[in-house]
């Protein structure tokens, strides 16, 4: 019997991923794109186009960055995700940054 994606997904991730997937039909409607279209444009199936507007969390990283591509967001979301947003990412790399770099006993300065 195959495993259920979704058994492995944690609770916080599931009303994120159906309100991305929500986000997702709100962008092919302003474009005025059906369905069939948009998974035409996407490269995959209708059934699978289907399955990223209802947030599942089983299809392939790849068919939800094609759809990405397809609304011109890619970009956006990868921007959202840089570090420089990360606040916590960022006060913790402060933290552990290196006060003073020293060289070991017996390192010349030249390279060559």
């Amino acid at each position: 019997m195959k495993k259920s994606s979704s058994a492995s997904l944690l609770p916080a991730a599931v009303q994120p991923l159906h309100q991305l997937g929500q986000h997702i039909r709100a962008a092919r409607q302003a474009r005025g794109w059906t369905i069939a279209e948009t998974a035409v444009r996407a490269v995959m199936s209708p059934a699978t186009y289907k399955r990223i507007e209802a947030g599942d969390c089983s299809v392939s990283m790849t068919s939800w960055a094609n759809v990405l591509a397809q609304f011109r967001l890619l970009e956006q979301w990868v921007a959202a995700l840089a570090p420089a947003q990360d606040r916590l990412g960022e006060v913790l790399r402060a933290e552990q940054a290196v006060k003073r770099v020293r060289k070991p006993k017996g390192q010349d300065d030249y390279d060559f």
